[in-house]
């Protein structure tokens, strides 16, 4: 399984471009699935071309939610898919005028949407809801979120209530840019608790709260920034 960072308000390499957004792929062999579409469509494609990625491989699309820093390459992409592809939008999510040809499907709560390959969706807010994605691997649950609006710890807890595994890595927003050193620290604490084995904050996450998870986790903390790719081993 890799991940890749198609978008970022960082980037880990000076060929890409960065942006407040975020996008990733996760490329699971037979299915790759498009997570989110950053904040900018040129800089989303021209991203996307560095990392080789081609649109006509992607499976499977996957919208966190309706903001702008998410959905900018969203409509375009959409024309770039072959038939049949599979679109997963959270409840609440706009949904008129999509190709036809494209298999559409609103996610109310939490279901399968492939072997192994779960979607959970939350209320974001007062009008809009937030998909996460959720993978399963032998050493236990990928956790990738867009801006996590219902916040990451109740994400992480309805993940493991939901699935009863252990949770491997949590990747993406946090959306704790705005919090105190007090939150983020109760908020680390509470990722131990659930024995998160890695964390992977970027995006909304904040500098602030990306430092303090540097400093708890240490190796067990994986930066991440535009043009990033991460392989999870099975074994």
């Amino acid at each position: 399984m890799k991940i890749k960072i198609i978008y970022d308000n960082c980037k880990s390499d000076e060929n890409f471009k960065e942006g407040w957004g975020f996008s990733c792929l996760v490329d699971l062999g037979s299915r790759k699935i498009l997570f989110d579409t950053g904040a900018d469509s040129a800089a989303f494609f021209s991203n996307l071309q560095k990392l080789g990625i081609r649109c006509d491989e992607i499976t499977d699309v996957v919208c966190s939610h309706n903001h702008a820093d998410h959905v900018a390459g969203f409509k375009d992409i959409l024309g770039k898919l072959k038939a049949g592809s599979r679109v997963f939008l959270p409840k609440k999510f706009p949904s008129k005028k999509l190709p036809s040809t494209l298999q559409i499907e609103i996610i109310n709560d939490f279901r399968e949407i492939g072997s192994g390959i779960y979607s959970l969706v939350l209320k974001g807010g007062l009008f809009f809801y937030e998909q996460a994605l959720l993978v399963e691997t032998q050493k236990g649950l990928v956790v990738i979120t867009g801006c996590a609006h219902p916040g990451i710890v109740r994400i992480l807890q309805e993940a493991h209530k939901r699935l009863k595994q252990p949770i491997h890595l949590v990747l993406g927003g946090f959306h704790l840019f705005r919090n105190r050193q007090s939150q983020i620290d109760e908020i680390v604490n509470q990722f131990k608790a659930l024995n998160v084995q890695i964390a992977a904050p970027c995006h909304c996450s904040g500098s602030q709260a990306i430092e303090t998870f540097k400093q708890a986790f240490q190796n067990r903390f994986y930066k991440i920034g535009t043009g990033t790719v991460l392989t999870i081993q099975n074994s």
